[in-house]
């Protein structure tokens, strides 16, 4: 009985582990996803907040150009999907039928927009103007599926410039500009974030581990402090 008792609970919690790691990949992407839909919104209906337009698209355009294809696709179904369901949130309640199309044509628009971007990025890398270049189909199939006027339509520029830019070339070239802006600001981030990591590096002494910084001339000594329970030894930095 106890034998097949504790058989029964290690089945369990091999499937709870299974699962936990099946929607892992899901829950991260959706951490980028998320924020950048996130961002989008408050862009749109908070006016006082439209330059948050311009960074909406990072957090989902860094994961991107680190993806692969299949998380590409993911990314831009679960982009797509938390940005049209919160934005349609009020007529889905009145009018389901007329808005659930709507979803899931703004979705499937999503996800062939991350798909294409992944795919650009495995085969050139990833080029702001090659994702600018995309977003303008994106927003093109938008707009032509009736489905909304644009992604950033409802944003209110308080830029004389960019107001004078929609007024001479139409809106969608200033969604360009945004995507170039949100682009370059991802390939920055990531310059910065090598750099960084290029600065310092682990040098072994006998049986220490040294950590050594050439811009600020400091040294760190990585010893392991053993708690005063029970359990495995923490990594910590002595300074020197």
């Amino acid at each position: 009985m106890r034998q097949t008792l504790k058989r029964d609970i290690r089945l369990h919690l091999t499937d709870a582990r299974n699962w936990v790691s099946g929607c892992a990949p899901w829950a991260e992407s959706f951490l980028y996803a998320g924020t950048s839909a996130l961002l989008l919104l408050v862009a749109s209906l908070f006016p006082a907040y439209w330059y948050l337009s311009f960074v909406a698209l990072t957090p989902f355009l860094y994961r991107i150009m680190r993806a692969g294809v299949s998380e590409a696709l993911r990314l831009g179904f679960l982009l797509g999907l938390s940005f049209f369901v919160v934005s349609s949130v009020d007529s889905l309640l009145f009018f389901p039928l007329a808005t659930i199309p709507k979803i899931a044509g703004g979705t499937l628009l999503f996800s062939l927009f991350g798909l294409a971007v992944g795919l650009a990025r495995r085969r050139w890398g990833f080029n702001p103007f090659l994702v600018a270049l995309l977003w303008v189909v994106f927003e093109l199939g938008l707009i032509k599926l009736g489905l909304a006027g644009g992604m950033f339509e409802n944003v209110s520029l308080s830029s004389p410039f960019l107001h004078g830019m929609a007024a001479l070339f139409g809106f969608l070239v200033v969604s360009v500009v945004i995507v170039l802006v949100a682009s370059f600001l991802v390939l920055a981030i990531d310059k910065a974030i090598k750099l960084a990591g290029a600065r310092s590096r682990s040098v072994a002494v006998g049986r220490s581990t040294w950590i050594v910084d050439p811009a600020s001339y400091f040294c760190f000594k990585q010893v392991y402090l053993v708690p005063e329970g029970r359990g495995p030894p923490t990594p910590n930095l002595l300074f020197v």
